[in-house]
């Protein structure tokens, strides 16, 4: 009898200690994220006029050539330290886990080695055969092996759920590179690109140096601990992954290859600038969603079954259509205001393609609803397979687009592979688990925002801040008011918010 009493006691605050930590943890990764972002929004300003329209470009697309091979440096083992890490056999075994860091730890240096050594070595080659983007991607390709490091590092202190650590790191990796690009300037050094990446081998080189020598005063790191079968596992393990993770880095960065390609590098700077802010606004939406949606619709699943997490996502789908009409609406009307405020006049022409990036980028913020179902049936391998496809079809426009029409081929291939990708995936995932799209409701999200287009895009306050702030409380106001006066959801929402907030509502 006792037994019987006892258990449900000792279970109790077990599962309030977990959920706690859940929630504290989570806290630590929003607060990360908007420190990060708050940073994002600081330097891009400051970056787009300290350097040149062509010096920009060369920065961003550099920067995803970068993203591309330290992909491949890594073997996917970033997703293997997740997956062999045994918290319990560690903490009374640790020659164990001096086998499990050693091994990813070594093995990573020498993969990501074998990547960067022929870049480096390539720098003796004649100026002649090198192009100014290769030039400078030779010049920064230590930064392969770095992040590749990094990525591990950090990956290593997820794992260990130093979760404060990791976003503090972030956040003053991005302070640092910002700080130290402007005090080279102020000492008087050229406002370059290879200035820029100077800063950032330095800055990611000593946090990859603080994070190895602390792993090593624990005594985790030793090269006779290396595991070569340890390391075949989790390579085969990490592998797949690269597929899809090479895949979503060519689909979001083929375009500005083609562009520097095909039109140069001032209209590459152009680009970079439209799809960086488009970028940002994207990432707001996106990554608070993200982080929400994807535990809960697993919770349901497991715990409600597949009617309830239909009903779920039907309902999440719906609610973010609403706001992407309005976001769409917003974007429509403040893109020249708002490339004047954060890039300067310079980039005037970059206004024209954010309301393309951003539908396409709106396309692809909808897949975590509609690749929901292929998510829960571990269905990887067809959602890398969609995403190559589409990369593929990024490409093929862009060359045969851009010679004819100019930049904006670059922000329609963009648009065009993304509802190709959200399309086929959402056929994908009604195969296993069926969601309905409200066209009614659709229509007059479509509605409302055409009307706030028309009625307040020609409005001036009289410079491009006034109008940020004038435009965008417009917009939100006369948007709301279409939805509250055609759409009885949106009564019923706003009854049920303001019963809520009021303060002689019931208790």
């Amino acid at each position: 009898m006792s037994a019987v009493v006892v258990a449900p006691i000792s279970d109790k605050p077990q599962v309030s200690s977990e959920l706690k930590q859940f929630l504290q943890q989570s806290s630590h990764y929003v607060i990360g994220f908007g420190g990060g972002l708050a940073l994002g929004f600081i330097s891009f300003p400051i970056f787009t006029r300290v350097f040149s329209v062509a010096d920009y470009g060369r920065i961003e697309y550099v920067s995803k050539l970068l993203l591309l091979l330290t992909a491949l440096s890594k073997a996917g083992m970033q997703n293997s330290v997740l997956r062999f890490f045994d918290q319990k056999t560690f903490d009374t075994d640790k020659e164990a886990a001096r086998r499990y860091y050693s091994t990813v730890f070594f093995g990573v240096t020498a993969t990501a080695a074998a990547v960067t050594i022929p870049l480096l070595l390539s720098g003796f080659l004649p100026e002649s055969v090198k192009s100014p983007v290769i030039s400078v991607l030779i010049f920064a390709s230590s930064l392969i092996f770095v992040r590749a490091m990094q990525s591990i590092l950090l990956s290593f202190l997820r794992i260990e759920e130093r979760t404060v650590a990791v976003n503090v790191l972030n956040i003053v990796i991005k302070a640092t590179t910002l700080a130290g690009v402007l005090l080279l300037l102020f000492m008087g050094a050229s406002a370059s690109v290879r200035t820029y990446f100077l800063v950032v081998m330095g800055v990611e080189s000593a946090i990859v140096l603080g994070i190895t020598g602390w792993l090593i005063s624990r005594g985790l790191l030793r090269l006779r601990s290396f595991d070569p079968a340890l390391f075949r596992t989790a390579a085969l393990f990490g592998l797949p992954m690269i597929l899809h993770e090479t895949s979503s880095i060519f689909l979001d960065a083929g375009d500005r290859v083609m562009v520097e390609h095909y039109l140069g590098p001032d209209p590459l700077g152009l680009y970079s600038v439209a799809y960086g802010l488009s970028a940002q606004l994207n990432t707001v939406l996106m990554v608070p969603l993200n982080m929400a949606i994807v535990p809960v619709y697993m919770r349901l699943w497991n715990t409600e079954g597949r009617v309830k997490t239909s009903e779920f996502l039907n309902t999440s789908l719906d609610l973010f259509l609403m706001t992407g009409a309005g976001v769409m609406a917003i974007v429509f009307v403040l893109s020249r205001d708002t490339v004047t405020l954060m890039a300067s006049s310079k980039y005037q022409g970059a206004d024209a393609l954010i309301p393309i990036i951003v539908a396409g980028l709106l396309f692809s913020a909808a897949q975590m609803f509609l690749n929901a179902g292929l998510m829960i049936h571990k269905k990887t391998y067809a959602m890398a397979g969609v995403l190559a496809i589409s990369a593929a079809i990024n490409f093929g426009m862009n060359a045969w687009l851009l010679p004819k029409i100019g930049l904006q081929a670059a922000a329609i291939a963009t648009l065009v592979s993304y509802a190709f990708c959200t399309f086929v995936l959402a056929w994908m995932t009604n195969q296993v688990l069926p969601l309905k799209l409200a066209v009614k409701p659709l229509c007059g999200y479509s509605f409302a925002a055409i009307v706030v287009c028309l009625s307040v895009s020609r409005l001036e306050f009289g410079n491009a801040f006034l109008n940020c702030i004038g435009k965008s409380i417009l917009c939100v106001s006369i948007y709301y008011a279409i939805l509250y006066a055609i759409d009885s959801r949106v009564r019923t929402m706003s009854f049920k918010a303001w019963a809520h907030l009021s303060p002689q509502a019931p208790k």
